[in-house]
């Protein structure tokens, strides 16, 4: 809806100059012919509020340098910028995703006088770089209150849903999920107020992990689940033999393998409870490790655009396109299925949350 209510506004406003088409532009000339068209449009010495907005995947890393480019190229022309403020005029720059690359869209305003600069932008290495994979997301329930995990047993026909303090099960009828039973988790201490839990499965049903909980549950005959204090470890994902256990009252994980607590890992990268990540800047603090007949990756939740998105790597390299989602993630764990992960997040727009089985399809 951003990017939408973005261009319809863009299409409504007047002074629009013609958008001219670039082939693998180095960043410097970009940066030159966008500041001389918005030169243009500001008045000689004249001391303009400058914003940048990156709508697009471009790395955190290429954006500061075409921000420092962009600057640069603004003093030799004599005009003076600052940072986001009051005065007029006001320079908002925004680079976003188009069909035929990335789009630099400035809007250069004084009063109610609105004036607009557009420049298409390819990159040498997006022109060069083709994605390997595409993401392949398919939705599998939706509720109003968190999901903390979503496990499929029984060949994909029944599925476990964990909540806060609760977990549900249904069964698959048709293309449809039929509510069948659900049982309350009777924990002994709260979870923390940004709830995470894990769901394994077992050879005599599944378990359920929590911070400062640890859960047995069996379907046979009935539903039932029976907690206990204490943290248990888990094997974290198939492709590695990592015990990883919660820390009690918080939303973080720890090993004996890894010094300090994380939120995430995956094929060696962990995603550190202080806000560090081992792997490139643009990843969030949401990682799983993915199999496909293309190779093995990496999906990482992106700090990289101002909405949320998920995308994949491979030695740290963006593999695919970057895949918005609906509000931020509150969740990504291995599936128990090789090749997936599921994903959850909270749909900021209608206010559900919504389960997804990730995968990676090889690109054409």
């Amino acid at each position: 809806m951003l990017r939408v209510a973005f261009a319809c506004c863009f299409g409504l406003l007047t002074g629009l100059l013609p958008v001219t088409g670039l082939s693998a532009q180095p960043m410097p000339q970009a940066a030159a012919q966008l500041a001389a068209r918005i030169s243009f449009l500001v008045p000689h010495r004249t001391i303009a509020s400058l914003d940048l907005v990156n709508l697009s995947a471009l790395p955190p890393a290429e954006w500061s340098s075409f921000r420092s480019l962009l600057n640069a190229e603004f003093r030799k022309a004599g005009l003076a910028v600052t940072a986001p403020s009051s005065p007029d005029p006001r320079v908002r720059v925004t680079l976003a995703d188009s069909a035929q690359g990335l789009l630099l869209v400035a809007e250069v305003g004084a009063g109610d006088n609105r004036q607009i600069a557009m420049l298409r932008w390819t990159p040498p290495a997006l022109a060069e770089d083709k994605p390997r994979f595409t993401i392949t997301k398919k939705l599998l329930w939706t509720q109003p209150e968190p999901i903390l995990d979503v496990l499929l047993l029984n060949s994909g026909t029944q599925m476990l849903v964990l909540g806060a303090n609760k977990i549900a099960i249904y069964n698959l009828s048709g293309s449809n999920w039929m509510p069948g039973a659900i049982q309350s988790l009777v924990l002994p201490r709260p979870i923390p107020r940004d709830p995470c839990g894990r769901l394994e499965p077992a050879s005599d049903g599944f378990r359920a992990y929590l911070p400062g909980a640890s859960c047995t549950g069996s379907m046979q005959p009935d539903l039932r689940v029976t907690c206990a204090p204490g943290n248990e470890a888990w094997t974290y994902g198939t492709a590695t033999d990592t015990q990883v256990r919660w820390v009690t009252d918080r939303n973080v994980l720890e090993s004996d393998a890894v010094k300090g607590p994380f939120y995430t890992a995956a094929n060696g990268v962990y995603a550190m409870a202080d806000d560090h990540v081992t792997g490139p800047d643009a990843w969030g603090s949401d990682i799983a490790s993915v199999d496909s007949a293309c190779g093995a990756a990496v999906i990482a939740t992106s700090t990289a655009t101002d909405r949320d998105s998920v995308r994949a790597y491979q030695n740290t390299a963006p593999a695919s396109d970057a895949l918005p989602l609906s509000g931020p993630a509150t969740a990504l764990w291995p599936a128990e299925t090789s090749g997936q992960a599921t994903l959850v997040v909270h749909n900021l727009q209608t206010g559900v949350y919504e389960a997804y089985r990730l995968g990676l399809a090889c690109a054409q």
